[in-house]
């Protein structure tokens, strides 16, 4: 019996923890997205105002983030720094398969930093402002959307790790 009591308990706390990792990810996932939507202005104003190479702008965009975005930007420059011909498209597509997977941002997320990636580098100025600006506003669309969602799904992780505990009980007991 005494057996029955330990195996229930630790069942009920560890899907109790499984449920709790999962609302603290989705928390997470809303703080990467507001870093996120500030490196973008950031970047808006290091390529609207500072009128160095990408490359630059990378490096000082390396030193004002925090992981994984600072990763991601130091891979870029390091890369580029490479010089080995490969446009910057394909550098930054690795960037993000590569130093933002381990993120808590989703397939979707990345995927508007892919967008923003394919027009970086190859066009003018203001164009590429024009891209950044409608990249953060996808960022701040799907961060309104989360933050709307954030204390739903918060509470329904907590309390789906918990009946899920005391329904396995349920059904060892």
């Amino acid at each position: 019996m005494i057996f029955k009591i330990i195996g229930s308990a630790c069942v009920i706390i560890s899907t109790t923890a499984i449920g709790f990792g999962q609302s603290f990810r989705v928390h997470l996932r809303y703080k990467e997205l507001l870093e996120l939507k500030k490196l973008l202005h950031l970047l808006s104003g290091e390529v609207r105002f500072s009128g160095g190479t990408l490359e630059e702008t990378f490096a000082v965009m390396a030193g004002r983030s925090s992981p994984p975005f600072s990763g991601f930007f130091d891979f870029l420059v390091e890369e580029m720094g490479k010089r080995a011909g490969e446009r910057l498209v394909v550098i930054w597509g690795r960037a993000v398969e590569e130093r933002l997977s381990s993120s808590h941002l989703t397939k979707a997320d990345q995927e508007i930093l892919l967008r923003l990636g394919n027009e970086l580098g190859c066009l003018d100025r203001e164009t590429q402002l024009q891209t950044i600006a409608l990249a953060a506003e996808q960022v701040e669309d799907v961060r309104k959307e989360l933050y709307a969602e954030l204390p739903k799904k918060m509470r329904l992780y907590n309390c789906l790790g918990i009946l899920a505990g005391v329904f396995i009980t349920i059904l060892l007991i």
